[in-house]
């Protein structure tokens, strides 16, 4: 089974992502970005899983999806909120309850993944060679559930299929896949993980870059996860990188973490709106090459925005800038969780 959600899950990735190389990146492109970036997010779940402290929990973060604005004069953004899990959708009420309160969010649904009933269907694949060739991909099993902003309650959806979230768009038709079979290699460490963890993470995948790939004009933002604590909720973003040492790799001080401007703004705005703290959180690697962990960085938003020099940023991958803050602000992950 393991070897089946690995090889679907490459084939959604590949067909739905750029292979362009970032010339922003040494010896990198955005495809291997986005395959390695899950490490992070499977890893800090754990770390929340195995931290000694008091009772906290952390449960996936959820899109905003929307369409693109028109430019038309009182033309807004107005996103559906969706999340996708094997928890039973309660868990995610004081998640809810904060984003329902956003009157620019209309429609707030969770899917359930069921670990059972999952089958197959034919999938086309253009392959490394340019050739177009009818595969198989593994279908996950869901059940469709709705929340209530007046009674802040779950029930299940009427509509038990995708058409709860394709039917707010115009136009929706099957599209073809758009990118080649690569990157076997870059798959290979996912099998090391549990299978129910991949098969969260196939869900997801399936979901935002198959079926949602049918919606035209779509905007979409995910969020990496929150980590709950009775009533509060923490909304996390969570990346793996190596400080940027400017050539003084003995001297800390002179070290930065950058954050991605357009996802900066993005939780600055999820701030404004759900009043929500954000946490960024770094798992700090030894080297791009053999990526050996080191420990995790945490800072609050407001912390880094506090550092941050504004009127000097670097040049990021992915095509933007990112604002920087100093390493040492950071701190160690489990201090952090200790004051929550």
């Amino acid at each position: 089974m393991i070897n089946k959600l690995v090889d679907s899950l490459q084939k959604v990735i590949c067909t739905a992502t750029t292979t362009a190389v970032d010339s922003k990146v040494t010896n990198n492109d955005y495809f291997k970005r986005r395959v390695l970036g899950f490490k992070a997010e499977i890893e800090f779940e754990k770390a929340i899983e195995n931290y000694s402290g008091s009772s906290l929990r952390f449960v996936e973060g959820g899109q905003f999806i929307s369409k693109n604005v028109s430019g038309d004069a009182g033309d807004k953004n107005f996103f559906l909120y969706s999340t996708m899990d094997f928890e039973a959708p309660d868990i995610y009420i004081e998640v809810y309850k904060k984003i329902a309160n956003w009157d620019e969010v209309g429609e707030l649904l969770y899917v359930k993944i069921l670990e059972e009933g999952w089958g197959t269907e034919v999938f086309k694949v253009t392959s490394n060679s340019g050739e177009k060739i009818d595969t198989n991909i593994l279908t996950p099993k869901f059940i469709f559930y709705v929340f209530d902003k007046q009674s802040l309650t779950f029930s299940e959806h009427a509509t038990q299929d995708f058409t709860i979230f394709l039917n707010h768009f115009d136009k929706v038709e099957r599209n073809p896949s758009l990118y080649k079979l690569r990157g076997d290699d870059q798959f290979s460490y996912f099998k090391q993980y549990d299978i129910r963890t991949l098969m969260k993470i196939y869900a997801t995948r399936y979901f935002i870059d198959y079926v949602l790939r049918q919606a035209r004009n779509k905007y979409l933002i995910d969020l990496d996860g929150f980590i709950l604590k009775d009533d509060q909720v923490v909304l996390v973003e969570i990346k793996e990188k190596t400080p940027i040492t400017n050539d003084c790799e003995n001297d800390e001080s002179k070290w930065q973490y950058g954050w991605d401007s357009r996802r900066l703004l993005w939780y600055l705005y999820l701030l404004n709106k759900i009043k929500l703290p954000v946490l960024y959180n770094v798992r700090q690697i030894k080297d791009r090459e053999n990526r050996e962990f080191k420990q995790w960085d945490s800072l609050f938003i407001n912390e880094f925005l506090s550092g941050t020099s504004w009127n000097n940023s670097r040049s990021g991958g992915g095509g933007g800038d990112t604002l920087l803050a100093p390493y040492l602000y950071f701190h160690r992950l489990e201090d952090v969780l200790n004051n929550l």
